[in-house]
């Protein structure tokens, strides 16, 4: 897969292992015209989303004919809402981003953040962030990692092009780092630990826990549907927020619906998503803030674009006021 991300794939492995006897189930279904009413979400198999199976499993949206459906590539999410056969799809703005294309949709509301679940770790003899120029870095390309990379590089005053970058799965970029056959590697958990233990002097250079509010997943919403489909939006955030809320409330309740999801046992399903942080509409009011007071959500996705920038020239022209919408987070706190 690739979450195969592209996967954007944080803390993927397990999820992954399971991903496609999953995607026989109900749940993954290919989205069926035929019902019209349906509010049909694409995702990658990602352990982040799973509030949003609770919610589904215990009817939390309603009268709300959602549906989540598993692509397991962004191009093929991005062209899958270009045909209206999606209504959203949830992304970090990194992956959204990342294309000589307009992106789909406007985001709305905010799900997860990741807290230190992906980061670049160094050999003992990179003392300081000028010390990597020229050198071999692993990552796997299209997934937060790789994006925390080109930000850890870009404060540094440098692009991809003043390094070695080998383009390999996180596995085996993890591999090469404890092989000591290259000098860094953008990975992300359970790999970043471990590769810690494994190379001697060895330390996280920058992690997504000090890049706040920079990973995010968010729900990106069809333009056309931000208006004829406002109500639906509204009963998808309800039931995230009252999924959210469940977790915190009941979590031996919780936990076991939505390690199933993933057919996972929820020892490794929490492990899975450890490294995730599910966000509620304080969170939300945080990111977005309003009108007037635009929140830092604004700042740090004209950040991720200028990165996106400096490392490809061909990145489609994008600015945070065009792909954020503050408008359903303010409606869910009155």
């Amino acid at each position: 897969m690739s979450r195969i991300r592209q996967i954007r794939n944080h803390l993927y492995v397990p999820v992954l292992l399971a991903a496609s006897l999953y995607l026989m189930s109900c749940k993954s279904k290919t989205p069926d015209p035929t019902h019209p009413k349906s509010f049909r979400i694409g995702m990658v198999t990602f352990a982040g989303y799973a509030p949003l199976y609770l919610a589904k499993e215990k009817g939390l949206f309603g009268a709300e004919n959602v549906e989540l459906v598993r692509i397991e590539d962004i191009p093929s999410l991005r062209a899958a809402m270009a045909r209206k056969d999606l209504d959203a799809y949830l992304a970090t703005p990194d992956i959204a981003l990342d294309t000589n294309a307009a992106p789909p949709g406007q985001a709305v509301w905010a799900i997860d953040e990741s807290a230190g679940g992906d980061g670049v770790v160094v050999a003992g003899n990179i003392h300081d962030l000028s010390d990597l120029k020229g050198k071999k870095i692993a990552a796997e390309p299209g997934l937060p990692p790789h994006f925390v990379l080109l930000y850890l590089l870009d404060k540094s005053g440098m692009t991809k092009n003043d390094v070695s970058i080998q383009d390999m799965s996180t596995q085996d970029a993890a591999a090469a780092f404890a092989a000591k056959s290259v000098d860094a590697a953008g990975i992300y958990e359970p790999f970043l630990s471990e590769a810690l233990k494994q190379r001697q002097g060895s330390r996280v250079a920058l992690s997504s826990k000090q890049a706040p509010d920079m990973i995010v997943d968010l729900i990106f919403v069809r333009d056309d549907d931000l208006t004829t489909r406002a109500a639906d939006i509204t009963n998808v955030i309800a039931g995230w927020r009252k999924a959210v809320d469940l977790i915190h409330q009941d979590p031996n309740g919780s936990y076991p619906i939505m390690a199933k999801a993933f057919n996972l046992s929820v020892s490794d399903f929490k492990d899975s998503s450890g490294g995730v942080v599910w966000l509620d509409l304080k969170d939300n009011q945080r990111l977005f803030g309003s009108a007037q007071d635009p929140g830092v959500l604004y700042k740090n996705f004209n950040v991720v674009y200028d990165v996106l920038k400096h490392n490809r020239p061909d990145v489609y022209p994008s600015d945070a006021n065009h792909y954020l919408s503050h408008t359903f987070v303010n409606a869910a706190a009155h």
